[in-house]
């Protein structure tokens, strides 16, 4: 009995791997800067914004087992200890898996709203889209990677996009043009995490898009299109991405896939940046708990 409890455990934790399970928890923070900048706070529905977070956790954990459902040759060579390469959960399970998280998620997103419902077709269609063949293109795969944050972004804002349309239309698509960018680089970044960057130039032309939005943030938010509140957090992810920044231009695989890591966890921080920007630190600070089971889980299960 004892010996199939934890056979049965040992599996259970294959699963949470192939799901990538603390990369999940930055998902939901998108979702939440969308919902804020476009709902007042003062009429929050929170049923619709909870559903709506679960919906885009299982979008992501449905695309990142469809990643390595069509990776499983690659992985066979440069990750041959991962769940699927090594046969410890078969190609038939994770398939199952992935389309029922996906078919969720999009049943979730049709409760809410019918654009909601639209944008969660629309969000499939790019996951499965990107991970079957747009990955692999050097110039579309950060792009469509970047795209589907982006859209990540407009399914929090869903529920109230008709109703605050034009008052708000600019600083969503702010927003979500600068996580758009955010993420892009962390794509360009995991195309090397196996050999590594040689030349620090390219490291620096990389970050300097993350510079960039930090300095758009700023303009912005002096511009009064933010809550000053929004400094409060954009000053230790300034600090963070400094850290990470040091760290990879060390160059060497180790290092990069550390960056990626951290990068990756940081987009609750940066979400956490727009959320207190919106609707002030009251509802920022809580945004950075999400930190919390995505750093714990990062220690016992990959991230890249």
């Amino acid at each position: 009995m004892l010996g199939y409890v934890m056979q049965s455990l040992t599996r259970f934790r294959k699963y949470l791997q192939l799901a990538r399970l603390p990369n999940a928890f930055t998902a939901p923070t998108n979702v939440i800067v969308g919902y804020l900048t476009v709902t007042p706070v003062s009429e929050p529905n929170y049923a619709n914004l909870g559903i709506l977070m679960v919906s885009s956790m299982l979008l992501y954990v449905s695309g990142v087992i469809f990643n390595d459902y069509f990776d499983i040759e690659v992985d066979r060579k440069e990750r041959p200890s991962r769940p699927l390469p090594s046969g410890a959960v078969s190609k038939q399970r994770t398939r199952q898996i992935a389309i029922t998280l996906m078919a969720f998620a999009i049943a979730l997103g049709f409760f809410v709203s019918w654009s909601s419902f639209v944008i969660t077709i629309l969000l499939s269609f790019m996951i499965l889209g990107y991970d079957y063949r747009l990955k692999n293109n050097k110039v579309f795969s950060p792009i469509a990677m970047g795209a589907t944050r982006f859209f990540n972004v407009i399914l929090g804002a869903t529920p109230a996009l008709a109703l605050y349309f034009q008052s708000n239309f600019s600083g969503l698509f702010f927003i979500a043009g600068s996580i758009f960018v955010y993420v892009a680089v962390i794509t360009l970044f995991s195309k090397k995490e196996t050999t590594g960057i040689k030349s620090k130039r390219h490291t620096v032309f990389l970050f300097s898009a993350i510079y960039a939005i930090i300095v758009s943030i700023t303009i912005a938010t002096l511009l009064g299109h933010f809550k000053t509140d929004g400094f409060v957090i954009l000053i230790p992810f300034t600090i963070v991405m400094s850290f990470i920044f040091r760290q990879a231009l060390v160059g060497d695989a180790p290092s990069i896939q550390k960056t990626i890591k951290n990068m990756v966890i940081s987009i609750i921080i940066l979400d956490s940046v727009f959320v207190s920007g919106v609707a002030g630190l009251s509802y920022g600070l809580p945004t950075l708990l999400f930190l919390l089971p995505a750093i714990l889980l990062s220690k016992k299960f990959y991230v890249t």
